[in-house]
This record gives C-alpha cells, sequence and structure tokens, in this order.
C-alpha cells in the first residue's frame, strides 16, 4: 500500500512490470480512489460551457440533462475549483467519498465493459483511448471490483497498482515530448 494525496492505494500486486505488461497487452484494473469526483448541477449550457473550459483537465459524464460528474487528478482539484466559481449558474460539490472508482486500461478493456451489465448504478466515463474508470456509490466499490475480477478472466483482466500506473504515464507523456 502506498500513500497518493492522502489516500491509501495498492502500490503494486508483486509486479510492476507485469502490471505494466497487463495494462499494455490485455486489461489492468486499479483502484482510482487517488482522484477527486466532482458532481455539477445547473443550467445545462452552463455545464457543458465549464467542462469545456476544463478541458483537459477533467474526464466527465453526464447523468442528466442538468447534471454531471467530473473527475480530475488530486493535484488538479484547485484549479478545477477556481474555474467552476466563475459559473453562478452551476453548483459544484466535491463527492469524492460517495464514489468507488475503479479502472480499466488497456487494448481489452472496451470489450470487457461491452460485456458487462453495470445497471443501475454504474456510471462508465472515457477517460482515454483504452482507459476507462467506473463510478459506482461507495458502499458498491468491493463488489464491483469483485465482480470484475471473475468477469474479466476470459480477458486476460489482472490487477494493477499505482506504481504501474505511474510507470505508465511516464512513458505516455515522454512518447509525445
Amino acid at each position: 500500500m502506498a500513500e497518493r494525496h492522502g489516500r491509501r492505494v495498492p502500490a503494486h500486486f508483486g509486479s510492476i512490470g507485469a502490471e505494466e505488461a497487463v495494462c499494455q497487452k490485455s486489461v489492468g484494473m486499479a483502484d482510482r480512489s487517488d482522484r477527486e469526483t466532482y458532481e455539477l448541477r445547473g443550467d445545462p449550457t452552463a455545464v457543458e460551457t465549464a467542462l469545456t473550459e476544463l478541458g483537459p483537465l477533467v474526464w466527465a459524464s453526464f447523468i442528466g440533462a442538468d447534471r454531471a460528474l467530473v473527475r480530475c487528478e488530486a493535484e488538479s482539484s484547485p484549479e478545477v475549483s477556481d474555474v467552476l466559481e466563475h459559473y453562478p449558474d452551476i453548483s459544484a460539490h466535491v463527492r469524492t467519498s460517495a464514489y468507488a472508482a475503479i479502472g480499466l486500461i488497456g487494448p481489452r478493456a472496451s470489450d470487457l465493459l461491452n460485456e458487462v451489465d453495470l445497471t443501475p448504478s454504474g456510471l462508465i466515463v472515457r477517460e482515454g483511448r483504452d482507459a476507462f474508470e467506473i463510478l459506482l456509490p461507495a458502499d458498491h466499490g468491493a463488489e464491483l471490483w469483485n465482480f470484475l475480477v471473475e468477469s474479466g478472466e476470459p480477458f486476460d483482466l489482472a490487477c494493477v497498482g499505482h506504481d504501474a500506473l505511474d510507470r505508465l504515464a511516464a512513458s505516455r507523456r515522454i512518447a509525445s515530448d
């Protein structure tokens, strides 16, 4: 276990290199409680405009015409809050503790998500190509984790820790430079 942004998360599940490889070849599953979750409510046009302004700082999914869940890295949270303060037609609340967040990373993540039924409470937020987060009420997190471990077997799913996620993020940054 390791502390990330004041929260305890799995550092690794045995082999950082193997976990990194899983995310590149099949699907890795990670606890993403290290990130912040905001709930936005208000005028739909204002919500959409705010999300556009926030751009690459956040990942978002509408859960109603006037309501969206927004995810961001913990270190981006002050900047996200600052932007949202400029929208009087939106109420924005940090709801991190209300949701469990499980990440699925890898080329087979989309295939797995197409096979599992997350209704009624699961919400999928696309973080990027081959990277998704599933958000659901916090008290269902352990149940979903176990369900995905079992359902992900045919997709070669493996649990990954934050050390592997950090290495993957660093290699993506280097590749984009």
